[in-house]
């Protein structure tokens, strides 16, 4: 959490005295914080101090934006090589897997070019692709939990595929700026909002902030007979509620990976149901 807080810090403002004090004020609230809520959670203070020290609502708004279309710019030739797939479907999945690496809040630096294709030839270390295949009947309701900016340009070819398929799918993104997360802008940049209808969650916080979603949300949830929960915030906030949901990430820490039962770095398709 402090280097989340650092990372960011950084990004608003180059003020050493402004990272100092967002340190400090981190470290008093740190004892108050109850472990046994998921990191994501526990996570959003960090957010909230560097925006109280610096004034700054969104830190990562330029890179946001150049990620976007760094992955705009990958994406014809990445299409292309889906449709040559003998599976389109599950090419899709990896590639959207692969855009996975795009996280600005915890600082690891990735190369968008190599990394993705790289990703797309590894095998999920968590396979569950044959049973989302069987439950892609047609008329059939999927909520698409959207992640990062990046990561939603290659979340457009998989939601092409489920279209195809003849699922009814909605997609879901922040109400608010946090770290690089997804919203209603990005996805109208991508190209969703053309294709398929696009709710907010009604809230800005990592992951799905329960307490704080919109009743429109929480109505989707309920109703949706596929969840397909993208990232690590979604998984760690989403894990054990009721729901057919499939989590699609990479896992890019010790915690999740060891929550998984994976090696850190193994993306994974897994499907939990929940009831």
């Amino acid at each position: 959490m402090f280097r989340q807080a650092l990372n960011t810090a950084r990004v608003a403002t180059p003020d050493p005295k402004a990272h100092t004090e967002i340190l400090r004020r981190l470290a008093r609230v740190l004892p108050t914080l109850n472990m046994n809520q998921s990191p994501a959670t526990n996570s959003k203070p960090v957010y909230d101090i560097v925006y109280e020290v610096t004034g700054v609502r969104d830190p990562y708004a330029r890179s946001k934006k150049e990620t976007n279309q760094a992955a705009l710019d990958l994406l014809p030739a990445l299409e292309a090589s889906i449709h040559r797939s003998k599976d389109p479907l599950k090419s899709a999945i990896h590639l959207a897997a692969a855009g996975n690496i795009i996280d600005l809040g915890i600082g690891h630096a990735f190369d968008l070019k190599k990394d993705v294709r790289r990703i797309m030839k590894q095998p999920f270390a968590i396979d569950h692709y044959s049973e989302f295949r069987k439950e892609l009947q047609r008329g059939r309701t999927l909520l698409y939990l959207a992640d990062n900016c990046g990561e939603i340009i290659f979340d457009r070819v998989l939601i092409e595929q489920l279209l195809a398929a003849g699922l009814k799918v909605t997609v879901a993104v922040k109400s608010g700026p946090i770290i690089n997360d997804a919203t209603m802008e990005d996805a109208e940049f991508a190209g969703i909002t053309a294709l398929c209808p696009v709710i907010e969650t009604g809230s800005d916080d990592i992951g799905v902030g329960w307490p704080n979603t919109s009743p429109v949300f929480r109505r989707h949830v309920r109703n949706a007979d596929i969840i397909l929960a993208k990232g690590h915030g979604n998984f760690e906030t989403c894990i054990g509620r009721r729901g057919n949901y499939y989590f699609l990430l990479k896992a890019k820490c010790d915690i999740v990976a060891a929550e998984l039962g994976v090696t850190m770095g193994a993306t994974v398709f897994k499907h939990v149901k929940t009831y």
